[in-house]
């Protein structure tokens, strides 16, 4: 039932071109490597014109769990869904129950108000609706993948930073319409850009910090944008799977060895690497004796 329900909407989202173009998280087409590129295509080319930007990194408070379902299921009627499909997500979602268990002792039973279920197969699509209008207002480069939430503006421009400010504000009040809250001590600034007058940000009072290496997706974003941090963490992985294959399996052969190479060790080398695939003769060298 589950899975009919979701195709039905994916359907209705595309018939009526609804879907969210920023998001890329459990998107039919979209991954990591499409998301990273897309953005820092837009990015690399300010900076390659001598421009500076700066970067927030926002981070979501448990967000999958917070989603409260009185708002979420009013975003999926104001996408003119077909009624008994609202019905029935309304009935789903109703009336569940948790409790918590500490050391053998049960907690009472409490009602769940907010969250889509995880592990479901409705549950990412309707958290992606339930955050596709997050970007509307925002005028700086937005990409999302899930929850994990990425903004970017130019700053050496006249207003840059302002629009900066302005962008996470309208963030802040999206957050508390929605009832979504952002952990303020996971949200980072990365600034780029050699003339960048590294501003001070806040969000709910808190000022953000700044950061010169920042995980992306599983993949290292460094100020200056070289991939080496990048390419040391990927051969390091590499290599010490690599060591767990040749401890743990005692034969040398060929047709054993290379199916548990191409599966354990070749991802860490080729994760998104479309994107931070490298470019000094070094890297490429630490890459390749794995």
């Amino acid at each position: 039932m589950e899975t009919m329900l979701k195709e039905r909407i994916v359907e209705h989202l595309k018939t009526h071109r609804l879907q969210d173009q920023k998001q890329h998280g459990f998107t039919s087409g979209r991954s990591c490597q499409t998301n990273l590129i897309d953005f820092f295509d837009w990015v690399t080319k300010i900076i390659d014109t001598g421009g500076a930007v700066d970067i927030a990194y926002l981070d979501f408070s448990k967000a999958f769990d917070t989603v409260p379902h009185r708002r979420l299921i009013n975003k999926l009627q104001s996408l003119s869904l077909d009624s008994n499909i609202v019905d029935w997500i309304r009935q789903w979602l109703s009336d569940r129950q948790q409790r918590v268990v500490v050391n053998g002792v049960y907690s009472a039973q409490g009602l769940v108000t907010s969250g889509v279920p995880q592990g479901s197969v409705l549950g990412p699509i309707l958290f992606n609706i339930f955050i596709s209008d997050i970007a509307e207002g925002i005028n700086g480069k937005v990409c999302l993948f899930a929850d994990d939430t990425k903004i970017c503006n130019r700053v050496d421009v006249p207003g840059g930073i302002s629009q900066m400010t302005n962008d996470l504000g309208k963030l802040k009040k999206w957050s508390e319409l929605w009832q979504l809250s952002f952990n303020v001590d996971k949200c980072k600034i990365m600034h780029l850009g050699r003339k960048n007058p590294r501003a001070e940000y806040r969000i709910f009072d808190t000022v953000l910090t700044s950061t010169s290496d920042e995980r992306d997706l599983r993949v290292i974003i460094s100020e200056d944008l070289r991939v080496s941090s990048q390419c040391n963490r990927a051969a390091g992985n590499a290599g010490r799977m690599l060591g767990c294959v040749g401890r743990g399996i005692s034969s040398r052969k060929r047709e054993m060895l290379m199916p548990l190479y191409r599966a354990l060790v070749r991802p860490h080398l080729e994760y998104c690497v479309q994107y931070w695939r490298p470019y000094l003769q070094k890297d490429i060298d630490i890459l390749e004796r794995y």
